[in-house]
């Protein structure tokens, strides 16, 4: 989880970090930090205006989102905790955030009067407090500003994913942090759709092939629920290729997608029909997912998983009735069965183009 907070002048950002690091483990990082340490390098004394003035000069020469770049490399080297960022104050360093996928921004509210009083308080880097309305004025250089290498709080604002609102007791506050917790929780969930999470499972059910050149895995599944499954392999009780040491069809030298016949294992697919049968499970109107990848001699590429045409025709006569894989571009696809049988009963599997290479009586 990452959170970046923005909010205007003494909203009670500080707060809210402070909670969070002590009491969720959070580690913080601060666009200010950055800015504080800019100006101990140039000997500058650490005031509001001056770390403006900083912030606006850094935009304008390595543009607006430099200080999220500088934050993002940090947090880029170590995914396995839980952040919190402050001081976001353009929509440019937002948008780098927004490359953080787990990042949401909050931006934390309080009323005017409230904060003005807090602001008086605690007398932070000199901010400009002697009167309401210098106060007010301070601001407004924040909240809007024509020059798009300034800080736009109020772009912020409209930009943020949740409100924190912050005008109430600390308990109050800190009670409202948890439930935006639960709330970033709820939003951050990665639940897979069916497709995705069925195309999961045939990858991991793949890793059990032992053929030397892919490795595939099969699922069926109806209403949502796995019936069979299978990968590439050996028949039971047979040795396998890893066994002995070479791919048959190599050995030969047999061009891809040929002489299926001769081939030491037993696709996926048909695996997972006869591990169905073998249960006794009814597939008709099921759906199939596979999964491949190459690998041969150290080859690691996922593949287009569509059937040969001995498991085309088993899968068409099994009653299945949707077959769903990746394509070329490691996009889902979705074929019909349907389409498979109107394909067959307009053209032979075997084009006139490729009747050389068969039999000359074939046509006879």
């Amino acid at each position: 989880m990452i959170l970046g907070l923005t909010g205007y002048l003494a909203c009670g950002k500080g707060t809210v970090i402070d909670y969070l690091k002590d009491k969720r483990n959070f580690i913080s990082f601060s666009c200010s930090d950055i800015l504080r340490e800019e100006c101990k390098l140039k000997g500058l004394e650490i005031t509001r205006d001056n770390l403006q003035n900083l912030g606006n000069e850094l935009r304008e020469k390595y543009g607006n989102g430099i200080l999220a770049q500088r934050i993002v490399e940090k947090i880029n080297s170590d995914k396995t905790k839980n952040y919190v960022i402050d001081s976001i104050r353009t929509p440019d360093e937002i948008n780098v955030f927004r490359k953080l996928k787990e990042f949401r921004l909050v931006f934390v509210d309080s009323p005017i009067e409230t904060r003005y009083e807090r602001a008086k308080l605690r007398l932070k880097e000199k901010e400009h407090v002697d009167s309401f309305e210098d106060f007010k004025k301070s601001e407004e250089k924040e909240r809007i500003n024509p020059n798009p290498n300034f800080q736009k709080l109020d772009d912020c604002k409209k930009l943020s994913d949740f409100i924190l609102l912050n005008d109430s007791s600390l308990e109050d506050l800190h009670y409202r942090i948890l439930n935006l917790l639960l709330k970033v929780q709820i939003d951050l969930r990665k639940k897979p759709n069916w497709d995705s999470y069925f195309l999961k499972v045939a990858e991991d059910i793949s890793k059990r092939s032992n053929c030397l050149s892919a490795t595939g895995g099969a699922v069926i599944v109806k209403n949502n629920v796995i019936l069979s499954t299978g990968y590439i392999g050996s028949p039971r009780g047979v040795t396998d290729c890893f066994e002995k040491g070479y791919c048959l069809r190599r050995k030969l030298n047999v061009p891809s997608g040929e002489k299926y016949e001769i081939c030491a294992s037993v696709h996926a697919e048909q695996n997972a029909i006869i591990n169905a049968a073998r249960k006794g499970q009814k597939i008709v109107g099921a759906k199939m997912y596979l999964f491949m990848k190459k690998i041969y001699l150290g080859e690691e590429k996922i593949v287009k998983a569509y059937p040969c045409y001995i498991c085309k025709k088993i899968i068409i006569n099994s009653g299945i009735n949707e077959f769903i894989g990746y394509d070329d571009n490691l996009n889902i696809v979705h074929y019909k069965i349907s389409d498979w049988i109107n394909e067959l009963n307009q053209k032979d599997l075997v084009s006139e183009d490729n009747l050389d290479k068969y039999d000359s009586n074939y046509m006879k």
